[in-house]
Order: C-alpha cells, then structure tokens, then sequence
C-alpha cells in the first residue's frame, strides 16, 4: 500500500492530464483529419499535469527529509490518498469502460456514449475532485496532508484551463 497508493493517484492525475489536454482543444479545430492535433493536445495536457503532479512532490519530499519521523507522515499521506481513492475509483472506472466503447463503437454508438457517459462525467468531474479532496483531509490535521490535497485538486482542476489559454484560445 505504501507505494501502490500514490502510484495509483498519479497515474488517473497523468492520464487524467492527457484527457484535459484532448477538451482543451476540442471543437477548435474544422479539419476533418485531426488524429495528430488531438495527440499534440493530449501530449500538452500531459506534460502540464505532470509539471503540477511535480509542484505536488516537492512539498512531500522537502518535508520528509527534514521531519523527526518520516514514516509517520508518509503513513499519514498514504490514509488520506487511500481516503482520496475511495472516491474517484468509482468515478474513473465507469470512465474507463466508457472510452472503449467511444472508440470501437460506430459513429452512433459512440455518440450515445459521450451523451449517456463521458459528457455528464465530465461535467460532474470537478464536484467529484473537490469531494474526494475534503474526504482525504477529513479528520486530518497534519497540514502536510492539506496541502498536498489542495494543491493536488487544483493541479488537477487547472489543466484545461491552462493547456485551453495557452494554445487553444483561437479556433484553427
């Protein structure tokens, strides 16, 4: 658990990154060919969500080293992620299921899936961080745990925003 738990976490951060990059671009672009502009987006979305998946370590690390028991807080860390896990695995794998099927369907298919699934979890996705963030910290008072918590959610929260103003402000 003790290395499994921020895995997991940073691994849906990434990939959940990627996908913000891919909404941050769609819908900008007419071409009919866009495999390689929604790659680029996704690439972007990734690397911002990996530089703020970065901003959320160093808090981590720089604590860590200088604290009198590391093991303690870091156990401490992994309750709160594991709190945190609680709430978004049940959000991510209907998700997960849910792309397959936009992808294999046909056009159809595809679209009843983006109405029925992934737009209202998209919609529902910043609920579900901020509910997933107060469960991690609740109980809590060790400020090491809230701030990471913070600083995790608004990382997550702030991809889109940020790949969306940097490249995408302008249709193509």
């Amino acid at each position: 658990m003790a290395t499994t738990v921020p895995a997991v976490l940073g691994l849906l951060a990434l990939v959940d990154a990627g996908f913000a990059g891919f909404r941050a671009a769609t819908g900008r672009n007419a071409r009919i060919r866009k495999r390689s502009y929604h790659l680029t987006a996704a690439r972007r979305g990734f690397v911002v969500g990996a530089a703020a998946l970065a901003l959320v370590t160093l808090p981590i690390a720089a604590t860590l080293v200088f604290t009198a028991d590391p093991g303690a807080r870091y156990d401490e860390l992994v309750r709160a992620g594991t709190r945190m896990l609680q709430v978004l695995a049940p959000f991510a794998v209907p998700v997960a299921v849910s792309l397959p099927a936009y992808w294999l369907l046909p056009m159809r298919g595809s679209t009843f899936v983006i109405l029925v699934g992934l737009g209202p979890f998209t919609l529902a996705r910043p609920v579900v961080v901020i509910g997933a963030t107060a469960w991690s910290v609740a109980g809590s008072v060790d400020w090491l745990v809230w701030a990471v918590a913070i600083t995790a959610a608004v990382g997550v929260l702030t991809v889109e925003p940020l790949v969306h103003r940097r490249w995408y402000g302008a249709p193509v």
